[in-house]
């Protein structure tokens, strides 16, 4: 089950790892329904040595599905390992409707 929020509500979203990886990881938000349509992409914030934040401010000009992605590297013996976690999430007017 894919996570909901209100357009135009700021939430921190979180990226964990169990290592460190080679710098601060980048974080990117694209639109499902505009055909992968880059939305957001900025370098996150660090908490921890291997946490990591970033705050986004939910569309309002268009409700639909989008997709989340953390973009991390690890270099061990001299090769560069990518990881990336994405996860979807809806965004969604409920304010007013009441």
């Amino acid at each position: 089950m894919r996570d909901r929020f209100e357009a135009g509500d700021s939430v921190q979203f979180t990226f964990v790892s169990s290592i460190a990886p080679d710098s601060v990881p980048s974080f990117a938000v694209f639109s499902v329904n505009s055909e992968g349509l880059l939305v957001n992409s900025q370098t996150a914030q660090q908490s921890a040595t291997t946490a990591f934040y970033a705050m986004f401010t939910m569309p309002q000009s268009e409700d639909g599905a989008y997709l989340g992605e953390w973009t991390a590297f690890k270099t061990v013996a001299g090769t560069s390992y990518p990881f990336r976690k994405r996860f979807d999430f809806e965004v969604i007017r409920t304010k007013g409707a009441l």
